[in-house]
C-alpha cells in the first residue's frame, strides 16, 4: 500500500529482530534465521504472483489463498535490504544481491561483513558488487565545534551504553549460535554489544561520528576507506537525552555542511 501511495519510493528491510522482542511475541530464539528466510520467500511470492491466489505450506508458515491487493507499484517488487551483524549471515543476502545493512558494528566488524559480501558475489561468478549494495548505520551528531558535537553525542550514547532490559531478555539462550557464544566467552569480552565504553572509544571504532562538520566528514571518510567503501549512511541523530532543538540543529548542520561532501564518495 505504501509503495503505491508513494508511487514506488518504498525500499523494504528484512530483519531478524532484537532479542527482547522474542518473549513479547511468544516466539523461540532458536532457528530465527530460518524463519526469516522462510517469511522472505512467502512475501516475495506474494509480491510477484500474478495468476491468482496461491496456498502456502512450509515449516513455519501456513496460509490459504494468498492474494495481495493492491500490488506493489515497483515491479517485480520494491528494493530489498537485509541486516547482518556477522560475516556468517551474509551468504543468502549476497546470493539475492540485496543491500546488506549493518548497525553500529564499527570499523573492523563492518569491514569483515562487507568483505564477506563482496567475496561471496565474486565466488558465485557475479563480479564485484557496487557500493550501493552496502549500508552502515551510526550515531551521528554535528555541532558548530568539536566540543558542541561531542557534547551532543554524549547525550546520544544513552542508546548504546545503558542496558534497558534484564539480561535474560537481552541475550536469551539460542538467539546467538553456539560458535558465536563460544567466541565471546573465549575473548573475555562482555556478551553485550557495546559495554560501558567512552565516547572516544566509540568514535575511534566508527560507531559514533561526532564533532564539527569538518571532523564528522573526516571520520566518515576514514571509515569509508577502512571498510572498502559503502553506498548508504543511515544516521541515528536523536536518542537518549538529546532535546528536540539540539536534534534539529545537528541534522541541519549535517545536511548543509557534511552531506554535500559525501556525495563525492557515491
Amino acid at each position: 500500500m505504501v509503495d503505491v501511495i508513494s508511487r514506488g519510493r518504498v525500499e523494504v528491510g528484512f530483519v531478524r529482530g532484537v532479542p527482547y522482542e522474542i518473549s513479547a511475541m511468544n516466539s523461540k530464539p532458536v532457528s530465527m534465521p530460518e524463519r526469516l528466510w522462510e517469511a522472505h520467500d512467502l512475501i516475495l511470492k506474494a509480491w510477484t504472483t500474478h495468476d491468482g491466489p496461491f496456498n502456502w505450506e512450509s515449516e513455519h508458515f501456513h496460509h490459504r489463498q494468498v492474494n495481495i491487493w493492491p500490488r506493489p507499484w515497483q515491479q517485480p517488487h520494491p528494493p530489498v535490504w537485509v541486516t547482518a551483524l556477522s560475516p556468517g549471515s551474509i551468504a543468502p543476502v549476497a546470493d539475492h544481491h540485496y543491500v546488506v545493512a549493518t548497525f553500529l558494528t564499527g570499523k573492523d566488524k563492518t569491514k569483515d561483513i562487507f568483505s564477506a559480501y563482496r567475496n561471496r558475489r565474486l565466488t558465485q561468478g557475479h563480479g564485484l558488487p557496487s557500493n550501493d549494495r552496502t549500508a552502515y548505520a551510526a550515531l551521528v551528531y554535528t555541532g558548530e565545534t568539536d566540543a558542541e558535537g561531542q557534547a551532543g553525542a554524549e547525550k546520544l550514547m544513552w542508546y548504546i551504553t545503558h542496558n534497558k532490559v534484564p539480561p535474560h531478555f537481552s541475550n536469551p539462550p539460542g538467539y546467538n549460535s553456539v560458535d558465536a557464544v563460544v567466541n565471546v566467552l573465549k575473548s573475555g569480552k562482555s556478551p553485550y554489544l557495546f559495554g560501558n565504553f567512552s565516547l572516544d572509544t566509540l568514535m575511534n571504532q566508527g560507531i559514533v561520528f561526532a564533532g564539527s562538520p569538518d571532523t564528522v566528514y573526516r571520520q566518515i571518510r576514514e571509515f569509508y576507506d577502512v571498510v572498502g567503501g559503502f553506498g548508504h549512511l543511515l544516521i541515528m541523530g536523536q536518542a537518549g537525552f538529546l532535546e528536540h532543538d539540539e536534534t534539529m540543529k545537528g541534522i541541519r548542520l549535517f545536511g548543509r555542511e557534511v552531506y554535500p561532501r559525501l556525495k563525492d564518495l557515491a
